[in-house]
């Protein structure tokens, strides 16, 4: 159980350093979200070590968290 719970941990936090470098770019990429997500996942990929299909999952879930956010 310990094991899955410190899954769980880090993939939040990895989904949040995405939605957090997300929210920091999209300004730069208003046209083009393909390319402000690409960038999320080579910064995971490259910064956080993160292995890309993971980091690719991560930040499809938190564009959609920030969706959410800017329909609030």
């Amino acid at each position: 159980m310990n094991n899955k719970i410190n899954a769980l941990d880090y993939q939040q936090c990895v989904q949040n350093a995405a939605l957090a470098f997300l929210k920091r770019h999209q300004a730069e990429h208003l046209g083009d979200l393909s390319a402000l997500r690409n960038r999320a996942v080579i910064h995971l990929v490259e910064n956080l070590d993160v292995a890309e299909p993971v980091a690719t999952k991560l930040t499809d879930l938190a564009h959609i968290e920030l969706l959410d956010l800017a329909r609030r």
